[in-house]
């Protein structure tokens, strides 16, 4: 085949940048420096992604229990902003923290496990630590989105 195409080819074949006579020219260091600087820029970005998205969200304030309603290592299921669906948990006296309840691989729901201090999603044996959101083991490819929780007065509020 010439490097030249005729009209009867097909579009892609004007388009693509190497031309099949010219394909074995590339050096092994040369597609040895390709893959390399292409998994560099992957990890790059995963990395600045995790690091940019960890922030507990904010948004508008609402009411989700009364602070003598969850006992430590007890957790609630919530409403937040008003549909999407989430999850309070109660880790210590003074320390609570809420998640979105939708795991970050394939959308199912996760629930809490006390005893691990683990949030866990059954559908694909995903594992969250219960303190950060961060992924422990299983599919998942990032932590879970947090939002912020404040205690005022008797009121355990997100957002």
């Amino acid at each position: 085949m010439s490097d030249q195409t005729t009209p009867s080819e097909p579009a892609w074949k004007t388009q693509y940048p190497i031309r099949q006579t010219a394909e074995h020219k590339t050096s092994r260091r040369g597609f040895t420096k390709l893959i390399g600087a292409s998994l560099l820029a992957a990890a790059g970005g995963y990395l600045i992604k995790d690091k940019l998205f960890t922030h507990p969200i904010s948004g508008p304030k609402t009411v989700v229990a009364k602070v003598g309603e969850l006992e430590v290592g007890a957790s609630k299921l919530f409403k937040y902003p008003e549909t999407q669906p989430c999850i309070l948990i109660r880790l210590a006296e003074n320390e609570y923290v809420a998640y979105s309840q939708a795991c970050t691989h394939l959308m199912c729901p996760v629930h809490y496990d006390g005893a691990k201090q683990q949030i866990v999603c059954p559908c694909h044996s995903g594992y969250f630590d219960a303190k950060t959101g961060a992924v422990l083991a299983g599919p998942p490819p990032r932590p879970l989105p947090r939002y912020k929780v404040t205690v005022e007065g008797e009121q355990i509020i997100v957002g």
